[in-house]
Formats: C-alpha cells, sequence, structure tokens
C-alpha cells in the first residue's frame, strides 16, 4: 500500500454521499482537518470514541473515517483529551452522518440489502420499504432478522399480536419520528424507540434492533466505496455503548 491523496478519498466518499444532502443541524465533513493532504492508512468507523482512537494509534492509521460527528456543538477552547490526542497523533477526521443516511446505498439500503427484500419503495429521505418473498410468520421473521443483522436481542412492540409478515419498513438509525409514516407495513426496523413512542405503534409490529446495530455496517460500506483506493482501509472493533445482563 501506499499514501493516497485525501482530496482524492472525499472525492469517493461525497460523490456517493453528497455532503449538500446533509441536514441542516448536522455536522457532516470534517472535524479535525490538519491540512495533511495524503493519508498513509485509514480507519472507518461507526463512532470516534477513546477505544477507537487507541485502535487508529495502534494501527498507525492518519484518518478516521466516522459515521457519527466527532463535534456537533461550537469548541470555544480545544479541552477535550480525545480531541487533543488524535492532533497529537497527526490524526485527521472525517464524518458522514445524515447524507450517508439518505444516500443510495447508505444505511437504511445496506440492512434492506441484506434482508433481501423486493419491490423496494422510498417513504421518505431515511425510510425505505420493501416486501418479503413469502409471508413468515413473525417469530420466524424475528429469527431470521437476529440471523442476517447478527443481533442477540430485539425490542419487540406488537400490541395487536401481528402473526405474520410480509411488508417491511426500514430506517437506520433512530427512527421513531417515522412511525406514523409507515402506517401498511407489517414491521418496522428501526431503533431507539422511547416509551411515548411506542405507545403510538398500533397497528403494526415494530423491532427495535439498537442504534450501534442498525448501523454498524457502515464501516463495511467506506470499505467497499474506496476497494479501488491503493491505500489500506480497516474497519474498527466497535461495541455497543453498553450490555444487556
Amino acid at each position: 500500500m501506499k499514501k493516497v491523496k485525501i482530496e482524492k478519498i472525499l472525492k469517493k466518499i461525497e460523490d456517493f454521499a453528497p455532503p449538500e444532502t446533509a441536514e441542516e443541524w448536522d455536522n457532516s465533513g470534517w472535524q479535525i482537518n490538519l491540512h495533511n493532504c495524503e493519508a498513509n492508512k485509514i480507519l472507518a468507523c461507526l463512532t470516534v470514541t477513546d477505544d477507537v482512537l487507541e485502535h487508529a494509534v495502534v494501527m498507525g492509521c492518519d484518518l478516521i473515517i466516522s459515521h457519527h460527528p466527532l463535534i456537533f456543538s461550537p469548541l470555544k477552547k480545544l479541552e477535550n483529551p480525545l480531541h487533543q490526542r488524535a492532533i497529537k497523533n497527526n490524526i485527521q477526521i472525517y464524518s458522514a452522518h445524515t447524507n450517508f443516511d439518505r444516500a443510495f446505498g447508505g444505511t437504511t439500503d445496506i440492512l434492506v440489502e441484506k434482508l433481501g427484500l423486493s419491490g423496494i419503495k422510498k417513504i421518505n429521505d431515511y425510510v425505505k420499504a420493501g416486501e418479503l418473498p413469502f409471508e413468515l410468520p413473525l417469530e420466524k421473521f424475528i429469527a431470521a432478522v437476529k440471523t442476517t443483522y447478527s443481533l442477540d436481542k430485539i425490542k419487540l412492540i406488537n400490541k395487536l399480536a401481528k402473526p405474520a409478515v410480509k411488508t417491511v419498513a426500514i430506517c437506520a438509525g433512530a427512527g421513531a419520528e417515522f412511525i406514523g409514516d409507515v402506517c401498511g407495513a407489517d414491521v418496522y426496523i428501526t431503533s431507539d424507540v422511547k416509551y411515548h413512542a411506542a405507545l403510538e405503534v398500533k397497528d403494526m409490529a415494530l423491532l427495535d434492533i439498537g442504534h450501534f446495530e442498525s448501523e454498524k455496517f457502515f464501516s463495511e460500506k467506506i470499505v467497499e466505496i474506496l476497494k479501488d483506493e491503493p491505500v489500506e482501509v480497516i474497519t474498527a472493533d466497535e461495541k455497543p455503548a453498553w450490555t444487556i445482563v
């Protein structure tokens, strides 16, 4: 492997997920830009945590591409030890967040593709819906979702005891705000559904698979996007923020 122009790397990512499609509140793009023009090794991750940064340091990475922005609010002082350590180790950080969620082939589309849905329809910028090849009992569908996404546990909301699934709506990340948009689906797969939002789920089943779990394939997609570039791209060894005991 050899060093590659960062401009070339970012062009591939931004061609896939145009920055101008990010939400106004979002902070996609450069998080730490040291104006280094080349990258020797890239680490792809969902979130830049202390462990992820340690991984980048140990592996000799000089560029991190994350899904979740490292910085959301304006900074008055550079006091965060994580930010300071990245700079001291000459590591630049770039994020592709809501623009990546909205992109064709982005976070939601990855879940759709892995589940093998057909007849895909766009519900809104973040939600897609499709159909299974044949109707499945809900219990078997849940088992298939666990296997497909490598999940141990799923939160199920099923007030009407819906017995079977044919039509599936999916939103990677926090999609509770779109519950009203997916009426007509047999099941909605998303994450971060709070108590009161769960009470609003009435005419379908809902599977809350977890925020991390719904977006963990981001790093794999970055590797795929950059596969033709002569630079090593590795994926961070990440885990959810909590364990279920």
